[in-house]
């Protein structure tokens, strides 16, 4: 990756500014530099920083790695999306020099247990990275971003950034030796069990879909190397979005997933109902017999239909254009197909990037239907937290455009576990037995990716 030698005399002016703007105003500014360098090999998260972030696009066209955090926007409470929105707006009215970036997640609903599993996410999240290698249309542009306070020296700045940024294109020495042993310690089938009964009792009563969790814990012998897991995920889920988020160097959230939420640029905005599921076969035929037979189960389509039809009331609001197709085609991954319906729409004026978001989480595909009651339901029957699982996550810049994907297909990695998740939607008439086989279909890109890297000691739970 190329250094920042030739960029120095405008980084200079730039971190100038900034600190001129920090003495009038006694405030930190933000100020943020970039440059195109040589497309560079960018999945390579090695580098020598340990916290990072990365986020793919499921064709590869857009790749973002972020390195290092240089400032972490944090919210908590019922109204999180505002209250980091009007963070988020403040940090822009305090920054100078080229366009903001920031990765961003939230939690799937309050976190329960704050001091827990998932504190360093938080449950709600802006980390704008010291240094952003962004990869769009061909190009790919390093950002150096810096947090800078009244008073501070301009040149021990720079020198410090020079040192950061030596750091990142240093590979890191490999520490591990060794492979790593994964161990099930447990596969979460009997509160699964217990859940899906309670559920069952609420589908009869007051909902009319809701969708259940499974938590699957994998004990460590030693930590795993987060950048090959990655890595493994890029190479064998083509199709689908990769995800990373390490805010520090003891955990990490990753995932592989086909859905997104909501893409918006300008006034465009694209979403889809992904909702509904098989597996897929290595025969063509018996794939092809899958997909068609999918295309016309009735649980299925009911299931589909729920997510389709509250995707479009949600944009209704905000949108002068919709389109939202009435019959849904197959979406394709490695291990597991999809009803699909691709929606776009012409937004409103002055709709925003977390208005979208908030109203949007979580899809019938996710949560339920009502919203709020199968939120409340499976706050109730899970027994396990779901933190980020099935939360927005994604990235966006200063003008207010960005994408999120929802994080399914996903697990939390720390030093001594990983713990997987994977969900399905209930409807009247949904059967366990299926519902189980659906949860292991979604676990197997995850494992299959584990398997690659580490060594699976009890692998009956997943066949390639």
């Amino acid at each position: 990756m190329s250094g920042m030698a030739y960029a120095q005399q405008e980084l200079k002016q730039c971190i100038e500014q900034a600190v001129s703007q920090a003495n009038a105003s006694q405030r930190p500014i933000l100020a943020s530099y970039s440059w195109e360098i040589e497309a560079t090999d960018m999945r390579s998260l090695e580098q020598g920083i340990e916290e990072r972030f990365y986020f793919a696009t499921p064709d590869r066209s857009m790749r973002a790695i972020g390195f290092g955090i240089v400032q972490q926007l944090q919210a908590s409470g019922t109204d999180r999306f505002l209250r980091i929105q009007s963070q988020w707006a403040n940090l822009n009215r305090d920054h100078v020099g080229h366009d903001l970036f920031a990765f961003s997640g939230f939690s799937f609903a309050e976190l329960k247990q704050p001091d827990y599993r998932w504190s360093s996410f938080g449950d709600a999240s802006m980390t704008i990275p010291k240094f952003l290698f962004l990869e769009q249309d061909g190009q790919t542009r390093v950002t150096i971003f810096a947090c800078v306070e009244p008073m501070d020296q301009v040149d021990s700045i720079l020198n410090q950034l020079a040192l950061d940024f030596a750091k990142v294109n240093q590979p890191q020495a490999s520490t591990s030796s060794g492979v790593t042993r994964l161990r099930l310690s447990r596969d979460g089938n009997e509160a699964f069990e217990a859940s899906f009964q309670q559920a069952m009792h609420y589908l009869e009563t007051t909902l009319e879909k809701i969708v259940l969790a499974r938590e699957v814990v994998y004990e460590l012998d030693r930590p795993l190397d987060v950048a090959a897991v990655v890595a493994e995920l890029e190479d064998t889920q083509p199709g689908s979005y990769v995800f990373c988020f390490q805010p520090n160097p003891e955990e990490a959230f990753i995932g592989a997933t086909p859905e997104r939420l909501v893409q918006k640029r300008g006034r465009r905005l694209e979403t889809a109902a992904v909702a509904g599921s098989a597996p897929r076969h290595e025969t063509d035929e018996m794939d092809e017999a899958l997909g068609q037979s999918l295309l016309q189960d009735q649980k299925n389509r009911m299931e589909h239909g729920i997510v389709a039809d509250s995707i479009e009331r949600t944009l209704s609001v905000f949108s002068e254009e919709l389109d939202c197709p009435d019959t849904p085609i197959l979406l394709k991954n490695r291990h597991i197909q999809h009803l699909y319906t691709p929606i776009t729409a012409r937004l409103k004026a002055d709709v925003t990037l977390f208005q979208l978001i908030e109203k949007l989480h979580p899809t019938p595909a996710l949560g339920g239907e009502p919203k709020q009651l199968a939120v409340d339901a499976i706050q109730e029957i899970e027994t396990f937290e779901r933190g980020w699982y099935g939360s927005p996550v994604g990235w966006m810049n200063g003008q207010d455009d960005g994408e999120f994907i929802v994080a399914i297909r996903s697990g939390l990695f720390t030093e001594r576990a990983v713990i997987l998740y994977a969900g399905c939607g209930l409807v009247e008439g949904s059967h366990l037995d299926s519902e189980l086989a659906e949860t292991e279909t979604k676990l197997s890109p995850m494992l299959q990716a584990l398997s690659h890297v580490g060594s699976i000691e009890k692998d009956d739970i997943y066949v390639d």
